[in-house]
């Protein structure tokens, strides 16, 4: 049992959770891990070999720091969970200005963001079903996305993302294991260190990569949920909105300040995880497609990924591949349906005015229910019977996640340094890391609309 202190905050007793020590901390290992796997099946699966094969190791820096910037945005968004108890949203839906401002500048991208998503992760798994099983992969699309959707709407999905994650770590192996047998060109991978430009860079090429690596801005904001939903600080009270942080004395202070670090590690451990696998997948998409002339695109995305392991492992490489890829995107449906639908009925819930949130048709039930039928199934798979290209639509998604991260960045530096006691904000380097990662992700949207412009 964890110990409980007490606090007088807005006139009634509140009690804080004593936080994890030791080994404990390893159980709150969680969030960053559903994070990991979320973003597995884009930034890193699809794109970063691309990147591989289009410019070799020259943009190793940008995936460094990307990585690395991310982290710090990530846990700036965890910061407000653990200290408040709230999700994001609930922050931001504060926010001086217009009523809900925020909140609709979060909304509208995503909800382009994640139609474009879905149809793109969905229909690259279907690519995958189709070289193991007959069937036009329109048809596994729409499969993959009514399995995946009706799991969210039942909830009964817990063995299947066990099992899902046990393949998906067994192919982080694969692919670990892969690039170490290929043996990386150091010499060049070194050199992709020292920030360069290739002269041949097309930024609508590593823009997308930019925005889903580690995570895009609904993914980055998704952690908010899963933070609070572990219970991670002040999240761990069953009525967290009634403590005040500003009303915290120094004990308490000390106190959420070792929750904070059990949020570091986690989002720190599921960062370098995902490091790991993503420099494994560039040397990869460096040293066996890139020499071959191999982009995976179009509907051939998963035949183009499987060479990068019947390559090394032979015909039981190009099954392992295929098996990973089916579950990796097929997780990644399922967990990125699940946190769309978390977002859109958290965001329209709060935009909406309270006489209307309180109408039947306004539940959070109802919503979900809404968002997942209409929003997150029904039309994506409509848009992928139009225009049928997984990476055009994820590129379209990436896009958009890439250009939203400044914003949501910005919100979430403000929001913390408006509502939390000065003693629990960051400090002055996490702050600068942050505001680096807002001109870093601003200064590559830039590029990208100049390059248009210009070209």
């Amino acid at each position: 049992m964890l110990e409980q202190a007490t606090v007088k905050s807005r006139d009634r007793a509140v009690e804080v959770p004593e936080p994890p020590t030791g080994r404990a901390k390893l159980g709150y290992i969680g969030p960053g891990v559903l994070w990991a796997m979320a973003a597995l099946a884009t930034g890193e699966l699809l794109f970063t070999p691309r990147v591989g094969a289009q410019y070799g190791y020259t943009l190793m820096w940008a995936l460094i720091a990307a990585l690395v910037l991310k982290l710090f945005v990530t846990r700036e968004i965890g910061r407000y969970s653990v200290v408040t108890g709230q999700r994001l949203l609930s922050g931001m839906a504060d926010l001086p200005g217009p009523r809900g401002w925020a909140l609709w500048m979060i909304l509208v991208p995503q909800l382009v963001v994640g139609v474009a998503a879905i149809a793109g992760i969905a229909s690259a798994a279907a690519s995958a079903f189709t070289l193991a099983a007959p069937g036009p992969i329109e048809l596994w699309t729409g499969v993959v996305i009514a399995a995946a959707a009706g799991l969210v709407l039942f909830g009964r999905y817990t063995g299947v993302e066990w099992v899902s994650r046990i393949i998906g770590l067994l192919l982080a192996i694969g692919v670990v294991v892969a690039a170490v047998l290929v043996g990386p060109s150091l010499g060049e991978a070194a050199s992709g260190v020292v920030p360069t430009v290739p002269e041949d860079l097309v930024v609508a090429d590593i823009l997308p990569w930019l925005g889903f690596l580690s995570n895009g801005a609904a993914g980055l904001m998704w952690y908010s949920y899963w933070v609070a939903a572990k219970g991670v600080g002040v999240g761990a009270l069953e009525h967290p909105g009634r403590l005040d942080p500003r009303s915290l004395d120094a004990g308490q202070v000390a106190r959420v300040r070792q929750w904070l670090r059990t949020m570091t590690l986690d989002s720190t451990f599921a960062v370098v995880g995902v490091g790991i696998i993503t420099v494994a997948f560039l040397i990869l998409g460096a040293e066996l497609l890139r020499p071959e002339g191999i982009v995976p695109a179009e509907s051939d995305v998963a035949r183009d990924l499987t060479t990068l392991f019947s390559e090394v492992f032979g015909s039981v490489g190009f099954w392992l591949m295929a098996v990973g890829l089916i579950s990796a995107f097929w997780t990644a449906t399922l967990t990125n349906i699940d946190g769309w639908q978390r977002l859109y009925t958290d965001g329209i819930r709060k935009v909406l005015p309270s006489h209307l949130a309180q109408r039947p048709w306004a539940s959070p039930t109802v919503i979900g229910r809404v968002a997942v039928i209409g929003w997150l199934a029904v039309l994506p798979f409509a848009v992928f019977v139009i225009f049928g290209d997984p990476v055009a639509l994820l590129t379209l998604a990436g896009s958009i996640e890439a250009v939203h991260i400044p914003l949501v960045a910005a919100l979430v530096l403000w929001l913390n340094r408006r509502t939390l006691p000065s003693a629990l904000r960051a400090g002055w380097a996490a702050t600068t890391l942050v505001v680096i990662a807002i001109v870093f992700f601003a200064g590559f949207a830039a590029y990208y609309v100049w390059q248009q412009v210009i070209g």
